[in-house]
């Protein structure tokens, strides 16, 4: 007694471990493929099940009576193309998805990031984990936006990513043997992404719309690189960014002090009893 369990992605793609106990025919459940039935013998009181649900009646009747389970090996990615099939089914109901654009979005995408950022510093691998996800979210929008009006879609995103990869990392593609020197591997890719990109300027390729602080940083970093003299640097610039860095500090504080203030609220009234907080219970409980 054996029961074969297909991959739903891939139903066509048999084990080969269950070659040998399907010749003498099959029973099927009911939502596997025509396309996956035509190549079995269907046989209805068939010692093997195919099927491509594990929580299927039928099949867990059958484990639960000790029948060997023949599964397919689930590839890396599988659980990437599922999250692009549910990003599509939403897309498919017509709700607020459909509504949005890249602009719209870009603010999600950056507080995201910002979540990411504060995941990695928590060094909760759980929070991570949760917030690389709700990242991988906005890479799957823009990319089924984008399939909407006919430019790419996420298929195209990756091919891009693994070409670029490839094409950077000479090693993915040679017979490499043992670690890669690093600054052989640095050389390498910057030799390759000049290459790729004719730019005219050293600047060129840096995110303008990022904040003005860590623009200021990422040009006089560039220049330097392109072996810009740093009296060249205007004066002015380098003490905005100091002053810059000054104000980051102490709004920072600021912040910080007000975040507390509003937690120290909260718990105070929630020990009283009050779990959604009126203009008159945020006075009441608010920190001298």
């Amino acid at each position: 007694m054996t029961v074969i369990l297909l991959d739903p992605l891939r139903p066509t793609t048999i084990p080969m471990e269950a070659l040998g106990v399907i010749g003498d025919g099959v029973q099927v459940t009911d939502e596997v493929p025509d396309g996956v039935r035509q190549f079995l013998t269907v046989v209805p009181k068939s010692d093997v099940l195919v099927t491509t649900d594990r929580e299927h009646p039928a099949v867990c009747a059958r484990v639960a009576g000790g029948d060997r389970v023949i599964s397919a090996p689930k590839l890396l990615g599988d659980n990437l193309v599922e999250a692009a099939e549910v990003m599509d089914r939403l897309w498919g109901y017509g709700g607020w998805e459909v509504t949005q654009t890249h602009r719209s979005l870009a603010h999600y995408l950056v507080e995201e990031t910002y979540e990411v950022l504060d995941a990695i510093e928590s060094s909760d691998s759980g929070e991570l984990r949760e917030e690389l996800g709700d990242l991988l979210l906005q890479v799957l929008f823009h990319a089924r936006i984008a399939s909407a009006s006919g430019n790419f879609d996420v298929d195209d995103v990756a091919a891009t990513l693994v070409a670029k990869l490839v094409h950077r990392s000479p090693h993915l593609s040679e017979d490499v043997v043992g670690p890669v020197d690093i600054a052989e591997q640095e050389r390498a890719w910057e030799i390759r992404k000049a290459a790729e990109k004719a730019r005219e300027s050293c600047l060129d390729g840096i995110a303008l719309s990022q904040p003005a602080a860590s623009l200021a940083a990422k040009v006089m970093a560039k220049a330097a690189k392109a072996g810009l003299p740093t009296e060249l640097i205007p004066a002015e610039l380098e003490a905005a960014l100091h002053a810059q860095a000054d104000a980051e500090t102490t709004l920072r504080a600021v912040t910080d002090e007000f975040i507390a203030r509003i937690r120290a609220a909260e718990k105070a009234a929630r020990a009283e009893g009050t779990q959604v907080l009126q203009p008159g219970d945020w006075a009441a409980h608010w920190p001298a």
